[in-house]
């Protein structure tokens, strides 16, 4: 890192624009940890033995991304920022990263064709997921992992699975582990063997010898599994999405960072919506609606007011008029919705307030839309997937299908946005918000449709 910075800095075309040396000293320490803290979380530092070319280049590609921004920021804000050095250090760093791990990559080819550092293991078990693990290896030499032999209950001694032979059963180990040099054992059972494996894992554990215990053989629809570790005690965790805490947390940040620059931006537009309803009809300037959030928490969700006073009472006179099926409510000819109303609705204006829910972490800019908690009772098991996300002022539906009132097309897109959530997707929802507001007010003035959520 230090060296992609002095690089960078040598490389600027004007010598008056080089750092003096106290100033270079001050920035080290804050790039030092910035990177190396964003290298250590991605697992950069880790053997790579068992890494794609497009895994480290994707990667070296999230650590540039996220450290431009901390680092450009710190920069900013003690008055040094410079664009130039900003991107030549990225760029260089980043080339560089790339370079040192193929390097890395090619050496471990080479040392594998002249039969050196390799990594020695045992697979025990034949089946079908023993297959599929054999047969992984054999298309990644570059690994340099070598499976010395098979152990299994079923298959007799000297048999050959997949081109590996079997050399003991499970009461061999012992034996197999004095007789070979093994560096890990690697347990691909059935399920009805976890209760039997404690005194064969402690077999290979007092010899110091690695263990892999393959955890595949549940079968999820979109749940993904993965270990972690609480205080010592290890636990297999299902998680429906596909996304870690680090990636939330970014996502967050960048709630906070644009809802409140955009709320101070959009004070004065604000004050005069609010103004306007007030004169115009009876009632509140803010309507305040109980909504459900992450997992079902419960909490206060602001709009402009874009209904008359009392509007909730009547929704049951009103509720013949749906055009959806479902716990929704849709009409685009609600009787309730006042004429400064509907240009709000029109133009999205009802919405901005809920920038405050999205500053005191209630919702977020992009997700499922909050629903109500009677709408929520009526859910099928399904589509309470839904609440699984934080909610969103802007959702998939609502730049793609906003004027389709078919509730069930509504979830369906709200859990294959969970199922394929990133930070990507979220600004590609954000930079087509503006085009579907666009759309709305076409369709509002045609007559052909209405507001929704």
């Amino acid at each position: 890192m230090t060296g992609s910075f002095v690089i960078a800095d040598l490389i600027k075309i004007r010598s008056t624009d080089f750092f003096p040396i106290r100033t270079f000293i001050s920035i080290l320490p804050m790039l030092c940890i910035v990177w190396g803290w964003l290298l250590y979380h991605f697992k950069m530092y880790e053997s790579i033995r068992k890494r794609r070319i497009l895994d480290i280049l994707f990667i070296v590609f999230k650590v540039s991304f996220l450290g431009v921004i901390i680092l450009g920021s710190y920069l900013y804000v003690v008055g040094i920022y410079n664009v130039k050095l900003l991107f030549n250090f990225t760029l260089i760093s980043a080339v560089l990263i790339i370079m040192e791990k193929i390097a890395l990559m090619y050496l471990f080819v080479y040392l594998r064709k002249i039969q050196i550092h390799f990594r020695n293991i045992i697979v025990v078990g034949t089946g079908k997921r023993a297959q599929n693990f054999i047969d992984l290896l054999n298309r990644n030499a570059e690994w340099s992992i070598r499976i010395v032999g098979l152990v299994d209950e079923k298959e007799t001694v000297g048999t050959e699975v997949m081109n590996t032979k079997v050399i003991g059963s499970l009461n061999d180990l012992a034996t197999i582990l004095k007789e070979n040099v093994i560096d890990e054992v690697v347990f691909i059972l059935p399920r009805n063997w976890l209760s039997r494996l404690e005194d064969y894992v402690k077999i290979c554990e007092s010899v110091g010898v690695r263990v892999s215990i393959a955890v595949d053989f549940f079968t999820f629809s979109f749940a993904k599994l993965k270990t972690i570790d609480i205080h010592g005690m290890p636990f297999l965790s299902m998680d429906t999405m596909p996304y870690n805490v680090w990636h939330l947390f970014v996502k967050r940040l960048c709630d906070i960072f644009i809802s409140l620059i955009v709320l101070m931006l959009i004070m004065p537009l604000l004050i005069i919506c609010a103004l306007v309803i007030k004169l115009t009809s009876q009632g509140p300037v803010i309507f305040k609606q109980r909504r459900l959030g992450l997992n079902g928490r419960i909490f206060t969700l602001y709009k402009f007011r874009t209904m008359v006073e009392g509007a909730e009472k009547m929704l049951n006179e009103v509720k013949k008029l749906s055009e959806t099926e479902g716990p929704v409510f849709h009409s685009r000819n609600d009787p309730r919705v006042t004429s400064v109303g509907r240009f709000l609705r029109m133009t999205s204006l009802d919405e901005l307030p809920q920038l405050i829910n999205v500053l005191i972490g209630d919702m977020s800019l992009i997700g499922p839309r909050p629903p109500l908690p009677e709408e929520a009772e009526a859910y099928e098991r399904w589509q309470r997937r839904r609440l699984s996300l934080r909610p969103g002022i802007v959702c998939t539906w609502q730049v793609t299908r906003r004027f389709n009132p078919d509730f069930r097309d509504w979830v369906q897109m709200d859990l294959d946005y969970i199922d394929n959530w990133s930070l990507s997707l979220d600004l590609k929802i954000l930079l087509r918000t503006l085009p579907a507001i666009i759309k709305g007010w076409k369709y509002w003035r045609s007559g052909n449709s209405g507001k929704t959520a």
